[in-house]
């Protein structure tokens, strides 16, 4: 059995598609992790872990 591989503007807009859904997941992660980042309690814990000196 023969799998069609599809036109090369099925190709393409396959590829279009592929490409922004990982920069959107790239962008959202990214967001994600300011916010984390920026959190007052995310400071709070790291000051607790880190060794006093």
């Amino acid at each position: 059995m023969r799998l069609d591989t599809g036109t090369p503007l099925t190709r393409l807009f396959s590829a279009l598609v592929t490409i922004l859904a990982l920069l959107a997941f790239g962008f959202v992660a990214w967001k994600a992790f300011d916010v984390w980042r920026s959190d007052p309690a995310v400071e709070g814990i790291q000051d607790i872990l880190q060794p006093k000196q």
